[in-house]
């Protein structure tokens, strides 16, 4: 399974499987062309999510191969802890 993310700035959304990457690249390049406007980024039955980009905003869609059935299955081993991954920052509860 393929997982798509983009990350505009600092914020990072997770792109529907379904969503098409090609098209939203253009929408993007056309806006930041324009001088900037909003682009609509996810859009999900509970979540529509639009980004104000310009010429100077940093964006990054990342798309990468995800086999979460396979190696659970492979390794033998349940994992119960988070699924994120846990920061040396974590003890420290900065927030």
């Amino acid at each position: 399974m393929l997982q798509a993310t983009i990350r505009i700035g600092e914020r990072e959304y997770l792109l529907p499987a379904e969503y098409d990457r090609e098209e939203l690249m253009r929408t993007i390049t056309s806006q930041v062309r324009a001088g900037g406007g909003f682009v609509e980024v996810v859009r999900t039955p509970d979540r529509v999510v639009n980004v104000l980009v310009s010429p100077g905003t940093n964006v990054c869609i990342e798309v990468r191969r995800i086999d979460l059935e396979d190696e659970s299955e492979a390794s033998g081993e349940k994992f119960d802890g988070p699924w994120w991954e846990l920061s040396w920052l974590e003890p420290f509860d900065l927030m």
